[in-house]
């Protein structure tokens, strides 16, 4: 428990100004959800895209808030007794105040937050196996998992990036837990939400930044000032580690000109850079590359599949090593890791013809993955995927172009459509396979139930085929019109081969 006035001060918060109550009610939680109020807590009314927050405080008090904290009065007006603290900006409030009840956990760690459109998840689990081999009691939040050391649990939140609330609490908890070191996961979402304004970052590792998420930033320029928010957060320690993608055209000129005490820069297509990966060659099984490093050379065998993966590799380098683990721990936790859930999964049951479950869910990382499979593919490239209601329209037909651009056979489905009607969706996607020549009932199928589609390709699959199931990937759920139903990729795919192989 402490005091309200003692958490705005240790949370760095100047209100604006304080409506009745008390400044010395004591707090014992910080909650931004009126369902999750417990007795004691400081309700923080936060503006949503849906709802409003403040329109929830009453329920929040009456659920056992004693302090709340809003940008303005609510409606229906609080209690005289239970104080409003008023400020400039309420998510920028639930940042500070999560990191303050929590002791700011992330001070005390070494915390790296990799952030990109694409490969953010295989790079931070990457650099979470090369601390391990390095001894390191390591943590890691991502969008598949949460690791504690070598304790693994499965991320079914569905966010990258939790909201301030949570994501301190977990830091806390490998905090107490022995952590020295942390790999964050960055959403686009959480730093411009400001989620994560009060992690204390050391390190910034950037991957390959596209396009995504315009629905919440407007339009590229957007997404990339909210990618930028992670390097501001670094440059402003005396420590702080920049790892940029020399091979990111987009984004690389404008993020090497923000300051930071340390810059790395790696390219896997042989850039003039800090790391650079030589002669590499991808294969179904993984990928071999020759590393050039400022700690020296070394041959890595990654038993990931995707080319891709040597770029993903070396910003993990980077980011391990300039943390002071040695290059050769580094290689070894790198080239150690079997596979990352959902990131170019190979799935077999002794099938004739290959089978991939794979998140890619944007037309870039689509195009990226179609085109290593094309090249590895003797038959027929199929490709199972759909994309999510309620997000950036404008990629449904662009995935829908690069499918029937790449692929043989393109089967459009469900993914997430929310409260949007599926077939809509489907169609939409449809539209921009049809573009590029893709021929309804041919090379072109819309079945928008995916177990469905799911057997529908494993049954037309021939020998030397490949088959790629993108955009589901780890996910646990398929979400529609408010309804979760429970979902496994692998374990649908795996029923449709055993029924085809019985």
């Amino acid at each position: 428990m402490i005091g309200l006035g003692d958490l705005l001060h240790a949370a760095g918060i100047v209100p604006v100004r304080v409506i009745g109550g008390q400044a010395g009610v004591e707090i014992a939680a910080v909650a931004y959800d009126s369902r999750d109020v417990a007795p004691g807590a400081v309700f923080v009314a936060v503006p949503g895209r849906h709802q409003d927050g403040h329109g929830h405080a009453a329920a929040a008090v009456a659920a056992g808030a004693v302090a709340v904290v809003g940008e303005h009065p609510p409606e229906p007006a609080l209690p005289g007794a239970v104080p409003l603290v008023v400020v400039e900006d309420s998510r920028i409030a639930l940042s500070a105040l999560a990191a303050a009840i929590h002791g700011h956990p992330s001070r005390s760690m070494t915390v790296a937050g990799v952030t990109g459109t694409d490969g953010k998840t295989t790079t931070a689990t990457m650099l979470w196996a090369a601390w391990r081999a390095a001894g390191l009691h390591a943590g890691l939040v991502s969008t598949v998992d949460f690791r504690d050391g070598d304790t693994v649990i499965a991320n079914t939140t569905r966010l990258t990036t939790m909201e301030a609330v949570d994501t301190q609490r977990r830091l806390e908890d490998l905090r107490g837990s022995g952590c020295t070191h942390v790999v964050l996961e960055t959403s686009s979402h959480a730093l411009e939400m400001h989620r994560v304004d009060h992690v204390a970052y050391r390190l910034a590792v950037y991957t390959r930044i596209t396009s995504e998420h315009l629905d919440v930033h407007g339009n590229r320029e957007g997404y990339f000032a909210a990618k930028a928010r992670l390097l501001a957060l670094v440059g402003q320690r005396a420590d702080g580690i920049a790892v940029l993608n020399r091979d990111d055209e987009f984004t690389y000129a404008r993020l090497a000109a923000m300051p930071v005490a340390t810059r790395l820069t790696y390219s896997a297509s042989a850039a003039p850079a800090d790391l650079v990966a030589e002669d590499v060659v991808a294969g179904p099984e993984g990928v071999r590359l020759h590393a050039r490093t400022p700690w020296g050379e070394a041959d890595l065998q990654l038993r990931l599949a995707g080319r891709f993966n040597a770029a993903n590799a070396l910003a993990a380098l980077a980011a391990a090593c300039a943390s002071g683990t040695s290059l050769h721990d580094a290689v070894a936790g790198i080239t150690g890791l079997d596979r990352v859930d959902g990131r170019m999964e190979r799935v077999g049951v002794g099938q004739p013809f290959g089978v991939v479950v794979d998140y890619a869910h944007t037309a870039e990382a689509l195009e990226t993955v179609l085109g290593e499979l094309r090249v590895a593919t003797a038959g027929r490239l199929w490709v199972v995927f759909g994309s999510a209601g309620e997000r950036d329209v404008e990629k449904r037909p662009a995935m829908g172009e690069v499918a029937g651009r790449l692929a043989d056979v393109v089967v459009v489905t469900d993914e997430d459509p929310r409260g949007e009607d599926r077939v809509a969706i489907c169609e939409q996607i449809a539209a921009g396979a049809e573009r590029t020549g893709a021929r309804r009932g041919a090379t072109l199928h819309v079945i928008p139930d995916r177990a469905e589609a799911i057997a529908f390709a494993i049954a037309g699959a021939a020998a030397g085929d490949t088959v790629l199931f993108a955009g589901k990937g780890h996910e646990s759920s398929i979400v529609s019109a408010g309804v979760s139903t429970p979902w496994d990729e692998r374990a649908a795919v795996e029923e449709a081969l055993r029924a085809r192989t019985g």
